[in-house]
């Protein structure tokens, strides 16, 4: 429903609306049944809505049908471009993936890249200023880094892949270095144009940004200057040989180390280095950060390290979970240890990009997820995606025989007269639309999405079974259930969109 309508029904009960989806029902609970006797009398309410009291016990509620013109408007707002949801003024950065440079995407890589994608398209839509960016671990003093190079120098094997032996031997002579962190630094270079190149070209996702810790942090000595930030402020302190931070002081469980005992900085102060790149030189008035499983002991330090350092922006860290295989109907245990790791490649190969994202997207981020590859693949309605799609080619179909695929929605038809109970769940669901951008816009729950979706295309699915659109009884019935399934393409269109997914106008 228009938030217009749900703000008018708060001010008018001067309760919280809660709605029940299955049936468009608001209701409020009220104190008395003259009380609700008042509110339904209102001629506001009687232009918009049918309403019904229920008593049970001492308690009363007044429900809301929306009706005629509630649903006109709920459908108008619904077909809008963008909404308003999230102040324009501030802009938002969203990090996301940021594999290390090291070899391939993996499965777990690709969650986060299409969770992350999605949703920036949301934000977008809700009205906000979004950009992503790809935060590259390519500083030559790291770890893994120093690791890849002993690996590329045959010193070591902690990175060794098939792939890596491939691209050994094709830059032998080329990296000409007895340096391990120049070498795996030269070598990251060359992964990373790869991963950057498959991003783009195969899971479809492009960045505003690609930071480089090397070339942003560690050149233009950064780092060196975030530790000595924290000294002047007075919030670091040496115990054991090392710099400590007093994040506990700052609601963290104990303080963290900026600088090991053998004068190497941690990951931690130049993560500090980074965010605040993010928040005082480019201003963002809110980072959320998309990070995997491994990542959530990281979150307190950092909210914590934030407020010490008094970073004007909102922060959001956002943590993902594992991803399992499920092939033959046997469960998969993955291990990039035992290097029976699933790269992203070989998935999006065997499942399609639509399946892949959509199998990564319709489970809350937070929770692990089983991927199923034979369900993937299955071309029937077993298929989550394959079955709101082809419920889109469906709605295309119908539209091509009057030849108004590609009219735009100028005017809302004569709705009013559609009564039947697969004609008013669709026209409710179609309603939804704006709701479920704005819940995932303030909770990230990209999730909401596909579930709305899928409703809509059985919603679609069950209006399309029972109510005839090309042989209806009169012209008023048809123009208003063609207006309908020209509604239903374009939001199911819109809604595949946001999660990256395509909409086929045949199958």
């Amino acid at each position: 429903m228009d938030k217009t309508l749900k703000a008018f029904l708060s001010g008018e009960t001067g309760e919280k609306i809660v709605r029940n989806d299955l049936f468009g029902v608001y209701a409020t609970n009220l104190d008395s049944r003259e009380g609700a006797e008042k509110i339904a009398g209102s001629s506001k309410i009687k232009e918009y809505f049918t309403t019904e009291i229920v008593e049970k016990g001492p308690r009363v509620f007044l429900n809301f049908h929306p009706k005629g013109k509630a649903l006109e408007e709920g459908l108008e707002f619904a077909l809008r471009e963008k909404f308003d949801f999230v102040p324009p003024k501030s802009k938002i950065q969203v990090e996301f993936i940021s594999a290390n440079p090291t070899g391939e995407l993996h499965i777990g890589h690709g969650r986060d890249a299409f969770y992350g994608d999605a949703l920036v398209n949301i934000l977008e839509t809700a009205g906000g200023k979004v950009e992503r960016e790809y935060y590259i671990n390519d500083a030559k003093g790291s770890t893994q880094v120093r690791e890849l190079g002993k690996t590329v120098l045959g010193r070591g094997e902690t990175y060794m892949t098939e792939d890596l032996k491939r691209r050994i031997q094709e830059t032998r002579g080329k990296i000409q270095t007895d340096d391990e962190g120049e070498a795996g630094y030269l070598m990251a270079q060359e992964i990373q144009k790869d991963n950057k190149k498959f991003i783009e070209e195969v899971l479809k996702i492009k960045f505003d940004s690609w930071f480089s810790e090397e070339k942003n942090l560690y050149e233009k000595k950064e780092v060196e200057k975030m530790l000595l930030k924290l000294k002047k402020k007075n919030l670091s302190y040496e115990k054991e040989g090392a710099l400590w931070l007093k994040t506990s002081e700052f609601g963290d469980d104990e303080d963290r180390v900026l600088v090991r005992s053998d004068g190497a900085f941690s990951y931690f102060l130049v993560d500090l280095a980074y965010h605040a790149d993010k928040f005082e030189k480019r201003k963002y008035g809110k980072v959320i950060d998309i990070w995997g499983a491994d990542h959530q002991g990281h979150v307190k330090r950092m909210k914590a390290a934030g407020k010490a350092l008094e970073w004007k922006g909102e922060l959001e860290i956002l943590t993902g979970q594992l991803v399992a295989l499920k092939e033959g109907g046997k469960r998969k245990r993955l291990s990039k240890r035992k290097g029976n790791v699933v790269w992203m490649k070989d998935l999006v190969k065997d499942a399609g990009i639509d399946a892949s994202r959509w199998f990564f997207l319709e489970k809350s981020a937070n929770s692990h997820t089983e991927f199923d590859l034979d369900l993937a693949q299955e071309k029937s309605k077993k298929n989550p995606v394959y079955y709101v799609q082809y419920s889109h080619a469906r709605a295309c179909s119908i539209l091509k025989k009057l030849e108004t695929r590609n009219s735009k929605l100028e005017t809302i038809s004569n709705i009013k007269i559609l009564n039947s109970k697969h004609e008013r769940a669709l026209i409710l669901k179609l309603a939804q639309f704006p709701e479920i951008i704005e819940d995932v816009s303030k909770d990230y729950q990209v999730h909401h999405l596909t579930t709305y979706v899928y409703e809509l295309a059985g919603a679609f699915t069950d209006f399309y079974e029972n109510v005839q659109v090309l042989n209806a009884e009169t012209d008023d019935l048809k123009e208003a259930r063609v207006f309908l399934v020209c509604a239903t393409g374009q939001i199911l269109e819109r809604a595949l969109n946001l999660l990256g997914i395509t909409a086929p106008v045949r199958m």
